[in-house]
């Protein structure tokens, strides 16, 4: 008998001594409360801290100064780069000195140092990574020594800028963008708590999650120069109010003081806020325009729009009103409404053709769903509160209001996606269920199936189970599983209690069977287990304990969390 017993901590260590790529701990030291990874022997690099101790280390002054040059047991060692991850929520920090010599911080290096008050880059930096001082709220003195021959701090800017290039790859909230500009980079201002964006003329391009998560900006002001603005520029910026572009901007504009950002050319909305009025004239609304617009209440969406995008209403959780206009065609990409909490009733207009499964994902007060008696593809028959495709007889899109009505054949994959169902009932002319149909619908806490299904029924209680092969389909926290079960599907649990014992006669456990369930601690596999699928148990975070009774089991690498950990 094989078993594994072993915490989060034991995996790590596990991992630590016998995984292939990991170092040994030889190669580590640790000097002045900074922790060093030996590359060879003239050089390290500063190394995370085990399990983020930095974060509780009382650096001298509140002072971090990274050496270029330390010694250890008699050696000499030049120290080249700083980390990804390095420092990642260290509170210990209020100013930071990096050693002239050292040349590359990396991604995230200082992530949500949030006490972090001032920045100094030596001229021999060559490299600065991805968002180093992401979230580094108290951040508001960046200086970068003047003979860095790729990097500057023109005009005493507060920022860092690629010399060559004229982009700006490292903002704060006391930033001040010289006009000399051109680019503001991907994560730039990522989580600065900057209230009005003053973006001069000659700023051409703001690239991706340039201003994404700024918690308390209220008014973006676009200059004329702007020629690019990539899609997630201002991501999360709940508090937005007033969105102006200049009138003489050729590539964008914000039509009749709609406080919005739209793509000229094409008439497409590309950014909105909880105040904007979609013009008469707009014909799509881009991926994730509204996106965490969490003010926003009601929106008229006018005739002539034909497109609403991937995501571009999620996370507006106070929006409780929507108006579609008859023009509109498609919802494309999935979650348009995602995780709307507020959102209670939909009307779906007759020109609707084309929609994803999870268009209402996590929608988890949404009671009523109606579709446009006039559409031709999609009905929402006998008021089930369902997005039925009416050629398929296809559950397309569900919530927690929706009633499996009697000759649907199929439910599409996500249809019910933390819809906030509690219960289900199959249907006899339930014919297909589409893996992850279901998926992490939490308060599920019923399921029937129609005993003269013939697709379908239900082995022990609150389960559905496929007649032909023995294959779990859905099940929840209150399901008993009975042994003529022989396979867990994929995305099978909606939810799951703390511990899960699986009966002998299960041979297979498929491909995300117990994903994402949060509340699970504790598994216990039985000795007839041939197989364990990738991500079988993806995102188990509290998953502590593995239980497995023969040591001939197949488990796919990326099977548990912590995966390199288990795999064979």
């Amino acid at each position: 008998m094989f078993r594994i017993v072993m915490s989060r901590i034991a995996i790590i260590l596990i991992a630590l001594f016998c995984c292939a790529d990991c170092i040994m701990a030889d190669s580590f030291f640790i000097e002045s409360g900074i922790k060093y990874k030996i590359i060879d022997n003239g050089h390290v690099n500063v190394a995370v801290q085990d399990n983020s101790l930095y974060s509780s280390y009382a650096f001298k002054d509140y002072v971090l100064e990274i050496p270029a040059i330390v010694r250890h047991e008699g050696r000499r060692y030049r120290v080249k780069e700083i980390e990804k991850y390095a420092f990642t929520t260290c509170c210990a920090i209020k100013h930071l000195k990096i050693g002239e010599g050292i040349e590359v911080i990396s991604d995230y290096a200082f992530q949500a140092c949030a006490n972090l008050e001032s920045v100094s880059i030596p001229s021999s930096i060559r490299v600065v990574g991805a968002a180093p001082f992401q979230y580094c709220t108290s951040l508001t003195t960046i200086v970068v020594d003047k003979t860095n021959p790729i990097f500057d701090s023109r005009e005493g800017c507060n920022a860092i800028i690629k010399t060559k290039d004229n982009s700006l790859i490292v903002g704060c909230g006391a930033t001040k963008i010289p006009s000399s500009v051109r680019c503001i980079d991907k994560y730039a201002f990522m989580g600065c708590l900057v209230e009005e964006l003053a973006i001069p003329d000659g700023v051409e391009r703001i690239n991706f999650f340039a201003f994404s998560s700024c918690p308390n900006l209220k008014k973006i002001v676009i200059p004329a120069s702007v020629e690019t603005i990539e899609e997630l520029a201002f991501d999360n910026c709940p508090e937005v109010i007033s969105i102006v572009v200049d009138k003489n901007n050729t590539d964008y504009d914000s039509r009749n003081g709609c406080d919005a950002i739209i793509y000229t050319s094409d008439n497409k909305l590309i950014l909105g806020c909880s105040s904007t009025i979609i013009p008469q004239d707009i014909e799509t609304i881009s991926a994730f325009a509204f996106s965490h617009c969490r003010n926003l209440q009601r929106i008229v969406v006018p005739e002539g729009v034909s497109c609403i995008a991937a995501g571009a209403f999620e996370y507006c959780s106070s929006l409780k009103e929507v108006i579609l206009p008859t023009t509109l065609e498609s919802f494309i990409g999935g979650s348009n409404f995602g995780y709307c909490t507020s959102l209670e009733s939909i009307t779906i207009p007759k020109g609707v053709c084309n929609m994803e499964s999870d268009i209402f994902c996590g929608c988890i007060s949404l009671q009523k769903i109606s579709v446009d008696s006039a559409n031709e593809t999609f009905d929402s028959r006998n008021n089930c509160n369902a997005v039925i495709d009416t050629e398929q007889n296809k559950l397309v899109a569900g919530c927690k209001g929706t009633v499996i009505v009697d000759g649907i054949k199929s439910i599409g994959s996500r249809a019910f996606y933390k819809s906030g169902i509690t219960s289900v009932h199959i249907p006899s002319s339930i014919e297909f269920i589409e893996p992850a149909a279901f998926k992490d619908c939490e308060y599920c806490m019923s399921i029937t199936v129609e005993e003269n299904n013939r697709t379908y029924k239900s082995a022990g209680s609150n389960s559905v189970v496929e007649k032909a092969t023995n294959e779990l389909v859905l099940a929840c926290t209150t399901t008993k599983i009975f042994p003529e079960v022989k396979v867990v599907g994929a995305y099978a649990f909606m939810n799951t209690p703390s511990l899960v014992i699986l009966p002998e006669g299960i041979i297979t456990i498929k491909e995300g069977a117990f994903s994402e369930c949060k509340t699970l601690q504790s598994v216990i596999l039985p000795a007839s287990l041939k197989r364990i699928e990738e991500r079988a148990f993806y995102d188990c975070r509290n998953l502590t304990h593995v239980a497995l009774k023969s040591k001939d089991t197949e488990i796919h690498k990326y099977a548990f969390p912590f995966d390199k950990k288990f795999g064979k």
